[in-house]
């Protein structure tokens, strides 16, 4: 195994755990495998358009393992299904603890890539651009899917139904 892919290893390792401790704290490690399948088919849509936009046609960030529509598929179900599925997990979170997971997440991948590159920028890091795109992206796009299961799927977000009630 290459080392590019090893380190793409590390980064689906890593998230799976993080999913798994959720899963534990929530109570729902029983409901897991049905969860992680969920996540990795709604990882799909989200996962190849934020990579072909933001990736191949806008240069914002640069995968080591290419744009290659076998890697992209690959990673919009393991890398953006993972993440789908921990947004799943949070149903019941109020909104700054739906924020806080969401970005101890995206801490946790981008201190792992310092080691084991998986991606890189087209800007410094850190920079002002660095903290906007790789906290802000995640963030938002964790809340369009949460958006998206609460309204198309009918799983309801406790963060959602409070913004509506007000």
């Amino acid at each position: 195994m290459s080392e590019v892919w090893l380190n793409y290893a590390v980064f689906i390792v890593e998230l799976l755990l993080l999913f798994l401790i959720r899963a534990y704290y929530e109570k729902r490690l029983a409901d897991a495998p049905r969860i992680l399948l969920l996540g990795a088919l709604s990882g799909i849509v989200p996962g190849l358009l934020c990579d072909l936009i933001f990736g191949k046609y806008l240069g914002i960030g640069f995968y080591t393992l290419g744009f290659g529509l076998p890697f992209l598929m690959l990673n919009a179900v393991l890398g953006y299904g993972l993440f789908a599925a921990n947004i799943l997990l949070l149903q019941r979170a109020r909104f700054l603890n739906f924020c806080i997971w969401i970005g101890v997440i995206t801490a946790v991948f981008e201190i792992t890539n310092l080691y084991f590159p998986v991606w890189t920028y087209a800007f410094a890091v850190p920079s002002f651009e660095y903290w906007l795109i790789a906290f802000g992206g995640p963030l938002e796009l964790a809340i369009v899917i949460a958006i998206s299961w609460h309204v198309l799927l009918r799983y309801r977000f406790f963060f959602i139904d409070n913004l509506r009630k007000k």
